[in-house]
């Protein structure tokens, strides 16, 4: 039986999120765990089937983990069922609202940090855009990405975004993820 996944396949954004979910449901399937991220399962009341329940939900939860870049593990770490963690990365890739059908580069343009939103998850949008990007062939260079991504903060961050603006040279977009995170975490710090 297949549970690992070959790390050239692991999801690791739009680009490979329908790739991912073929081979995953089948690997789900081959180990007759597919139920277990298509319904959502009551845990039973008897003692042993109640064990082969908690050991099959733990190996689905482990197969959709070893699928993904190590990126994508905060979106699904917290997550209590397979269901709802293969439910994260669907919603995350698959997303059937109306801003799909807007071409990436206009999506990459307009998006903005939601109230919602972490500084991860607004990063993991932007990522995901430019991904969609990358497979059209428009790739976006990373002033564009930084800029474009630090349009989108509220006017909140105004001071952060305008001290980022006044450094000599741009971060680079990865480099910018990373310090926005440490400022989300020292607001956060602060508030308490």
């Amino acid at each position: 039986m297949t549970t690992n996944m070959r790390v050239e396949d692991r999801l690791d954004g739009a680009s490979n999120f329908r790739c991912w979910k073929h081979r995953n449901l089948l690997i789900l399937e081959e180990n007759d765990l597919l139920i277990y991220v298509t319904v959502v399962i009551l845990e039973p009341k008897e003692e042993d089937a109640k064990a082969r329940h908690k050991k099959n939900q733990v190996k689905a939860k482990r197969i959709l983990t070893d699928s993904i870049k190590d990126n994508l593990i905060p979106h699904v770490s917290k997550l209590k069922t397979p269901k709802e963690m293969f439910d994260a990365l669907a919603r995350l890739y698959e997303s059937k609202n109306t801003s799909r059908k807007l071409t990436p580069r206009h999506q990459l343009r307009i998006i903005r940090i939601d109230k919602s939103d972490t500084v991860s998850t607004y990063f993991m949008r932007v990522s995901q855009i430019r991904d969609q990007l990358a497979v059209i062939g428009d790739v976006v260079d990373d002033a564009e990405l930084v800029t474009t991504t630090l349009n989108g903060f509220p006017s909140s961050w105004d001071t952060f975004v305008q001290g980022i603006c006044a450094r000599r040279k741009l971060p680079k977009f990865d480099k910018l993820w990373g310090d926005c995170t440490q400022e989300e975490a020292r607001l956060d710090k602060k508030i308490s």
